[in-house]
């Protein structure tokens, strides 16, 4: 395969560990460190398609030296963020102090805490939602409690690990403080102008969290264990005094709902967009994490439209049906995903849609036949990216089953999707095979000509769009065409054998 740097840098406020620091700072004194957001502009290549973005090493150290913190919690949020964990942890130990207390979260370690512990330096994770286990995690070393007692947390023992599954949760979200963005760079995420998806409208943007979990199982999926299977909301006052605060403390002038599911509550959802619309808090807003497609319909689009939304993300995952109904667990039809997006553009609400290739025994036909669909739609942007089982889906579990991941997978350097060649793939005889170059070559030709329809079908998007990333960020367009450059040389080099869990018809 030809090399393609993927260009996937967004900094974005972590609300993950802004939540965490707004329920513990009562008790303790707390700093956080956005190692992307204070080094964004430092880049060094580490491996084909890998890059390490942000503060070096030393850096990081020298920021935990003057702040001299009793405990130190690492985020690990996504696979690819492993390595990062393993080396600081390693170096704080080594450098820093010896002695001190590590803690790591995120969906990564939370289903993976045997092996995080194994091969990482650190004293405790934290599993799912984390405000809980943290908090009783400093209590219990302030009064010298039991570990043990504590819910929802894995660390070493004398016998080996022991995990303890989390069984509490916190079932009123509206009790929980608003996430610390005062101890995060605010002005740098509005200078670096790449937020989440990196579509925007004003540049005082910031994403914002008004829902946890998702009510569907989908087996790619690992958001709605990590959540507790379950979804919980805060109501639409809480929410919508959030966006007050924002607006009032940070002239935030354009949202970014992080939400799997923000209209799942119809009621809700119509509560929080007619507030904003009463309240004077209209501003761009968009969905770059998806919305909950089967919930939208004229009159919430409408209503949508009218609060300020300019995006949505419509997560449609497979437009084969035979893919769709297998994998797909969300209740809406193909024919109702393709007239939302209709209906979206009749409002002048920009469309991306989301699918995934090469799912464990999709055949080459079907994953043609998904993107034909997608082409069908006529979305503004249509993202294709390439199945990667994600640790605790279902998926993950049947491809560790047959055989499809390798033993020694180094997950921080697989959790990529538009790069498949860090999995193993499995040919139609069940045997292990390697490759990749045929799905990505559906993928990469899927994203070209979707993107070469986009000047002629919305050409008010296509020059709001690149003039906005022209005139802010030429160094993006910059990247971007050597992209696009690269996946043309995928395309004009022809297709391999072998693909990543598909199989060839017979």
């Amino acid at each position: 395969m030809h090399d393609v740097k993927i260009i996937d840098t967004m900094v974005v406020p972590p609300m993950g560990i802004a939540s965490l620091a707004a329920y513990v700072r009562d008790m303790v004194d707390v700093a956080l460190l956005d190692c992307v957001a204070e080094g964004y502009r430092q880049k060094v290549s580490v491996a084909r398609h890998i890059a390490r973005v942000g503060l070096s090493d030393d850096e990081i150290l020298a920021r935990v030296r003057a702040y001299r913190p009793d405990m130190v919690g690492l985020s690990c949020i996504f696979s690819n963020q492993f390595a990062c964990v393993k080396d600081l942890s390693r170096k704080i130990r080594e450098k820093v102090d010896p002695d001190m207390v590590i803690v790591t979260g995120g969906t990564h370690p939370s289903f993976l805490p045997e092996q995080t512990l194994s091969e990482a330096d650190v004293d405790y994770v934290v599993l799912g939602e984390g405000e809980l286990g943290l908090k009783q995690i400093i209590e219990t070393h302030n009064s010298g409690g039991r570990i043990e007692d504590i819910d929802g947390v894995a660390f070493r023992t004398e016998n080996g690990v022991q995990v303890t599954p989390r069984t509490t949760w916190i079932e009123d979200l509206d009790t929980l403080p608003f996430p610390a963005r005062d101890l995060l760079p605010m002005e740098t995420y509005f200078e670096a102008k790449v937020p989440m998806a990196l579509h925007w409208r004003k540049v005082r943007n910031t994403p914002i969290v008004s829902s946890r979990g998702c009510p569907f199982k989908c087996p790619f999926c690992s958001s709605w264990r990590h959540w507790g299977q379950r979804f919980r909301k805060r109501s639409a006052e809480n929410v919508l005094a959030e966006i007050t605060h924002l607006k009032s403390r940070y002239n935030i002038q354009e949202l970014k709902w992080q939400d799997d599911n923000l209209t799942a509550d119809r009621n809700r959802a119509k509560a929080i967009f007619q507030g904003m619309i009463d309240r004077g808090l209209v501003m761009p807003w968009n969905t770059p994490n998806g919305i909950a497609l089967w919930t939208l319909d004229g009159e919430m689009l409408d209503l949508m439209k009218k609060s300020g939304c300019f995006e949505i993300t419509l997560a449609v995952e497979s437009g084969d049906p035979e893919t769709f109904r297998r994998f797909v667990k969300k209740p809406f039809t193909l024919d109702q995903a393709a007239k939302v997006a209709r209906m979206a553009r009749e409002r002048r609400i920009t469309t991306v849609a989301y699918f995934i290739l090469g799912f464990p025994g999709e055949t080459v036909r079907q994953v043609k036949s998904s993107i034909r669909f997608g082409l069908r739609m006529g979305v503004d942007y249509l993202v294709p990216f390439i199945f990667n089982p994600l640790p605790g889906s279902e998926l993950w579990q049947e491809c560790m089953q047959k055989g499809f991941l390798s033993d020694s997978l180094q997950y921080e350097r697989s959790n990529n999707y538009m790069d498949p060649g860090a999995l193993v793939s499995a040919g139609p005889d069940g045997k292990v095979s390697g490759g990749g170059d045929e799905v990505s070559y559906v993928q990469g030709m899927a994203y070209l000509q979707n993107l070469a329809k986009l000047p002629f079908r919305n050409p008010r998007e296509f020059m709001a769009n690149y003039s906005r990333k022209l005139l802010t960020a030429p160094w993006f367009l910059v990247d971007f065409l050597k992209v696009l450059w690269n996946t043309r040389s995928i395309i004009v080099s022809g297709i391999r054998q072998s693909s990543l869990f598909v199989k060839r018809n017979r």
